[in-house]
C-alpha cells in the first residue's frame, strides 16, 4: 500500500472541510458547519491510523521480494543480487516511505554511518555494481583501457602521490640522479631526485535516465539496461574529459596540458588536410621511451586521407583486418583509435600521438542513485540519477629536453591548425598555444 499517497489524499481532504466549515460558520450557517466538523473529526481519526500503520509497516519493512532482510550491517556482504533489484527497492522505498532494510545495509556498508538514509533521499548504490560501471567503462573503452587508472576506496575523496620531476635529462635523470666517472680518490658532486606532488580531488560526475513504471517491474531489463546506459554514456564523457577537459570541476585533457607539443603543418599546406610529413614530423617528436604505447587518437573525418599516406613507395597506413589481421588500422605500426571527441578535421587536436600510460584516471569504487517521479511527472516517468566520482590528468606537466637536441620531446603530441597559411615560426617546428611547451 502506498501510505504516503493515502495521507496526501486525507490530509487534502481535510483542509478543504476545514475551509469549507469556516465559510459556513461566516455565513451564518452553524448546524451545516457542525455536520463538517464530525466529519473533519473522522478524517483526523482516519489520518492517525494511517500514520501508525505507516510506522509499523517501516519498523517491520521487508524486501521487495519478500526474502527476509539481512539486519546487521555486513560490509562485504551483497544484498541485492542485481542492479535492476536495487533500483526497484530505491522507487518503493521512495513512494511508500517504506525503507527496504537492505538499502539500509548498503547506505551502512559504504559510508560507515549508523541506520539512516541522506537528508536528500539519496541511496548508495551496491558497491559491486557501482564499481563495475566505471569498471567496465575502463576495461571496454579503447582510450579508458589505456590510460593509468586508479581506483580509492568509498571514504576517499583525494589521493596524492609524489613523482619524478623530470623536464630536461641532458645532465642527469629522475630530475636530479646524477652518475660520474671518478678517478680513485676523487670527490664528486652530491646528487638527489627531485620530487613533485600530484594531488586530484574527484570531480563529480551525474547521470540521468528515466523508466515507466511497466519497465521497473523487470528487474533483469533494469540490470542490463542502466548499466549498459551509464557505462556507455560515462565512457564517452571520461574520453571527452581526457582529451579536451579543461580541468575546471573536470579532469585536465591531453590537448589542455603543459606538456603537449604541437607541431607545425608544412608551408602551404590545405587546409584540413593531413599528409605523410606531419605524421613524420609528429612521430619523431614522440618521446621514445613510451614509443611502444602510443596511438594515434584521431576524428573520424580524417580516416578517407590515411591510405594517402605513403613515404616513397611505402605505406604509413596499414587497414584493420586484412592479411595482418590487426585489431585497429595503424600509422607507423602503431594504432589508430577514432573518436570524436578529438578536435575538428584540420583544427589543432584532431590528430593526437600519445602514450596514455603517461595519463592518470582516479576513480572512486562507490556510487549514489537518486530517484525523483517529479521530473517526469506528467509522462508518468521516474528518474534515476547515478552519481559518479573521478578525475584525471596528465603525468607530465612539460616537454623533455634532451642532450645534444634542440627539439622538445613529450608523450603528448598533436599537429596545429591547417589554415592554408605559410609557416612562420622557427626552425624547431613548435607552434605556441593553450598548453603549447617549446
Amino acid at each position: 500500500m502506498d501510505y504516503a499517497k493515502v495521507l496526501n489524499e486525507l490530509r487534502q481532504k481535510k483542509t478543504e472541510k476545514l475551509a469549507a466549515a469556516e465559510a459556513l460558520l461566516k455565513e451564518g450557517k452553524v448546524e451545516d458547519a457542525a455536520a463538517l466538523d464530525k466529519e473533519l473529526e473522522a478524517l483526523c481519526a482516519q489520518i492517525a491510523t494511517t500514520e501508525n500503520l505507516m510506522r509499523r509497516s517501516q519498523e517491520n519493512a521487508q524486501p521487495i521480494d519478500g526474502a527476509t532482510p539481512q539486519v546487521e550491517v555486513t560490509p562485504n556482504g551483497k544484498p541485492f543480487a542485481s542492479l535492476g533489484e536495487q533500483l526497484q527497492a530505491i522507487v518503493s522505498a521512495a513512494k511508500t516511505h517504506t525503507a527496504d532494510k537492505r538499502l539500509l545495509q548498503v547506505n551502512n556498508a559504504v559510508k560507515g554511518a549508523s541506520e539512516g538514509v541522506d537528508a536528500d533521499g539519496g541511496f548508495a548504490i551496491q558497491e559491486d555494481f557501482a564499481g563495475q560501471i566505471l569498471e567496465t567503462a575502463v576495461s571496454t573503452g579503447d582510450i579508458l583501457s589505456r590510460v593509468d587508472s586508479y581506483t580509492v576506496g568509498a571514504n576517499s575523496n583525494a589521493a596524492r602521490w609524489l613523482m619524478i620531476d623530470e623536464t630536461d635529462v641532458t645532465a642527469s635523470v629522475f630530475g636530479g640522479v646524477q652518475m660520474y666517472w671518478a678517478a680513485e680518490g676523487a670527490t664528486v658532486a652530491a646528487s638527489k631526485p627531485k620530487f613533485k606532488e600530484l594531488k586530484l580531488d574527484l570531480e563529480k560526475m551525474m547521470g540521468f535516465a528515466y523508466a515507466t513504471d511497466e519497465l521497473l517491474q523487470d528487474a533483469a531489463f533494469m540490470t542490463g539496461f542502466f548499466g549498459t546506459a551509464f557505462t556507455l554514456a560515462s565512457n564517452r564523457l571520461l574520453e571527452d574529459s581526457i582529451i579536451a577537459g579543461d580541468g575546471e570541476g573536470k579532469p585536465k585533457g591531453i590537448l589542455n596540458g603543459g606538456a603537449l607539443i604541437a607541431v607545425d603543418p608544412e608551408a602551404g599546406q590545405a587546409a584540413g588536410t593531413l599528409n605523410t610529413q606531419n605524421i613524420l614530423k609528429m612521430w619523431s617528436r614522440a618521446l621514445f621511451t613510451g614509443r611502444r604505447n602510443a596511438v594515434w587518437l584521431m576524428h573520424p573525418d580524417l580516416e578517407d586521407q590515411l591510405p594517402q599516406l605513403m613515404l616513397g613507395d611505402k605505406p604509413v597506413w596499414m587497414p584493420e583486418g586484412g592479411i595482418s589481421g590487426a585489431q585497429y588500422q595503424t600509422i607507423l605500426g602503431r594504432p589508430v583509435l577514432f573518436n570524436d571527441n578529438c578536435q575538428a578535421m584540420g583544427a589543432k587536436g584532431d590528430v593526437i600521438l600519445a602514450d596514455l600510460k603517461q595519463y592518470m584516471l582516479l576513480r572512486k569504487g562507490t556510487a549514489k542513485q537518486d530517484w525523483s517521479m517529479h521530473v517526469e511527472f506528467l509522462t508518468d516517468q521516474y528518474c534515476f540519477r547515478m552519481v559518479l566520482r573521478c578525475n584525471g590528468t596528465p603525468k607530465v606537466t612539460a616537454p623533455v629536453t634532451l642532450k645534444h637536441s634542440v627539439k622538445t620531446r613529450s608523450p603528448f603530441v598533436t599537429l596545429a591548425a591547417r589554415v592554408g597559411s605559410t609557416r612562420t615560426s622557427g626552425g624547431s617546428g613548435d607552434v605556441r598555444g593553450s598548453g603549447d611547451v617549446k
